[in-house]
């Protein structure tokens, strides 16, 4: 699969990745919405990862909600009132079969490994609009494959609903 040169970002998104980069902190959009656009599905709802800590994010933005923020995940409130999920690059450490104790500050290949299914571990750079797909993702996609980032034994122990 060849990916395409850009992707059609909604401008919130954009808002918000644009504002977390200018502060320094390395943000990339990555999961559903990243997959259904390679398979040419409407799909709104970009979540974004990034290296800005929870409490970093929650100052940079005036609205927030912090719907996960123990896992790194704080909802971006658009003017609409429209959330929009901002995670923290994150890596497990260990878990109980359903809920992870997560590290954060890690890379964007760390992230992207701990991820459940190689076609959920694309990512893309909304403004520099390069790709990341470091698990072949997008080959899996296009051979209608669907397979686990690592050790699929392993990945199901991790979370029991996968």
């Amino acid at each position: 699969m060849t990916f395409p040169k850009r992707l059609p970002i909604p401008p919130e998104v954009l808002k918000i990745a644009t504002r977390l980069e200018e502060a320094g902190y390395e943000t990339w959009c990555v999961g559903g919405a990243i997959r259904d656009n390679l398979l040419k599905l409407e799909n709104h709802d970009f979540d974004l990862t990034t290296a800005a800590p929870p409490k970093e994010i929650q100052r940079l933005f005036k609205r927030t909600v912090p719907v996960g923020i123990e896992h790194g995940t704080v909802a971006v409130l658009d003017a609409k009132n429209q959330p929009h999920e901002v995670t923290t690059f994150r890596k497990d450490i260990k878990t109980d079969g359903r809920h992870a104790v997560v590290e954060f500050g890690v890379s964007l290949m760390d992230d992207l490994a701990r991820r459940d299914f190689t076609v959920n571990a694309i990512a893309y750079h909304p403004l520099r609009h390069e790709w990341r797909d470091p698990f072949e993702g997008a080959q899996d996609l296009e051979r209608k494959l669907i397979r686990s980032v690592g050790d699929p034994n392993w990945r199901f122990q991790e979370d029991y609903l996968r």
